[in-house]
Formats: C-alpha cells, structure tokens, sequence
C-alpha cells in the first residue's frame, strides 16, 4: 500500500503549500464527500458483479454489525476509564439541543449507504466487469488519499489545539485505538465465522469506511472489504442514534470515543450536542489522528 501512502504524503504536502487559501476547504469538503460516495458506489458494483459475494451479503452484514457493536462498546468503556470528564467544563449544560445537526449528518450517512446500495444492482445487472477489470476503485481511492492528506496538511487546528490542551489530548484517541482493538477482538473470538486479524483491521478503520474497505480489499478480498465497509457504517450511525444514551450509560467522553474517524466531521455536532461544547476540541483532535492513523494501522495488522 506504499502508493496510497505516497498519495496522502503528496497531498499533505500541497494542502501545506495551499494552507493560506480561504476557499480550500469549501472545495476540498464537498469533493472529498463526492469521491467517496464514488468509491462507494464502484465497491457495491463490485459486489453485484460478484454472485457468491453477493449471496453472503446478510451474513457479512451482521458480522458488519457484531464487529461495529464491539468497537463502540469497547471505545467507550476505554474512554470512561482513560479520559473521564477531564474535558468537562462548568459550562457544559449549554448544549445545542437543535435536531438538525444530528439529522444533517444521518442523512449523509444514509447518502453513503445510498450509493453503495446503487452500486450493487448496476453490478448485477450491467456488463461492466470489464471496466471493474481496470481496478477503478484503487485509482479513485488514490484520489482520496490525496484529498484527505490535503485537508490534514492545510489544517492548522490540530497543532493550535495541542498547544492549548497539551498531552491531555492523545488520551482519547488512545482510548479509542485500545478500546476498539479490544472490543473487535473480544467480538471475534465470540461470533463463529470472525478471524481476529480480519476483524482486527477491521476495526483500525476507526469509522473511516471508504478508506479502510478499500485498503481491506486490497490485502484480504472482496467479503472482508464489505465487512469492513458496513461495520464502520453501522459505527457511524450507531454514534449518532445512541448519543444521548451513551453520555447517560458512560459519561460525556462516549459519543467522541464511539464516534471514533468521524469526530472529526459527521459525528461532532452530536458530541457537542449531548456531551456539551468542552468535549469539540478533543473530539476534533481525536477524528483527525484517527483518519491519520488508519491507513497505517489497518496495513500493519493485515501484514502479521
């Protein structure tokens, strides 16, 4: 995977370069959210072209959500112990208690699950494995990688937060990375059918279902890439539908912890939201290491 590594590297390096322009990010967001409902839509194709895969379908699912309710369970029993209400503040009752943020980003949850269903009935139903033949998905997923390393190197926020809340801020994505390992793992070794290296990787995509499927698919095959694509689906949305109950259940770092990738942009108005606006800062942090971290972390357990 050192060329989709080498593509986050040059993005990186151009959003650095790019950093001082205003529009950046007004172009960067929606193009980055169009790429990956692309990606999404070439790997339902991919699905629908393949009839045994396609057949697995349900069981695959299910393990999908077996191994997204072990990472939020583990993610959020890590972060209880490890981070607390070190974020808390005394300001923490004024909360946005608008619907609309919650319901903005489960729509496009939903829009991704969208495309990936569209996919799969233009597979099945069209002559297109030629085209799947020239492997569209892996340049698209350069595209991606170049666009997300892009955003990260002209982000300037995670070094300005680090600087304001020092150390305290690497322990909730540390939480998240041990407490999603954990809870994958403890899921595996539970439900018949789940490898513990598979489900590991699955895990390490943190939420990020576009990015780890494609990886997944590349190093461990088609069944294991739709696993890993509808459990950090079921991640994503089992944050934004649980929140409310999770602060409740395990205190106000759960929906950051549960969140995992998506902190960063499609779960943190729920955050903020139910946990109060304390926990905005290391969420974010959190969302933007975790992205970060999942190429590698995914290619590294599927290399043992």
């Amino acid at each position: 995977m050192l060329p989709v590594l080498l593509a986050m590297i040059a993005g990186g390096t151009a959003g650095f370069a790019l950093r001082r322009r205003p529009g950046l990010f007004a172009v960067l967001e929606p193009l980055t959210a169009w790429v990956i409902r692309l990606l999404l839509f070439l790997l339902g194709a991919g699905i629908g072209a393949d009839e045994t895969l396609l057949a697995d379908i349900p069981v695959l699912g299910l393990q999908g959500l077996v191994l997204a309710a072990g990472a939020v369970a583990g993610s959020v029993a890590a972060a209880r112990v490890i981070v607390g209400r070190r974020f808390a503040s005394e300001d923490n009752h004024n909360r946005d208690r608008g619907a609309s943020t919650r319901w903005k980003a489960i729509r496009g949850s939903l829009a991704a699950v969208t495309a990936f269903g569209l996919g799969i009935p233009i597979g099945l139903l069209l002559p297109i494995q030629p085209i799947l033949d020239a492997d569209p998905a892996k340049i698209t997923l350069f595209g991606l990688m170049f666009l997300v390393g892009m955003g990260a190197g002209a982000d300037s926020s995670a070094a300005q937060m680090l600087r304001r809340h020092g150390w305290r801020l690497a322990l909730l994505p540390v939480a998240v990375i041990v407490g999603t390992l954990v809870g994958t793992g403890a899921a595996a070794l539970a439900w018949p059918g789940l490898e513990i290296r598979e489900s590991l990787a699955v895990g390490a995509g943190f939420g990020y279902y576009s990015l780890s499927s494609l990886i997944i698919r590349e190093l461990s095959g088609a069944d294991w890439a739709a696993v890993a694509l509808l459990s950090n689906i079921c991640r994503e949305l089992l944050t934004l539908l649980l929140a409310p109950v999770l602060v409740r259940i395990a205190g106000p770092s759960a929906p950051a912890a549960a969140g995992g990738a998506t902190s960063m942009d499609t779960t943190l108005g729920v955050t903020v939201q139910c946990a109060g606006r304390a926990w905005a800062v290391p969420a974010l942090f959190s969302g933007v290491i975790l992205t970060i971290l999942t190429p590698f972390g995914v290619s590294l357990i599927l290399s043992f």
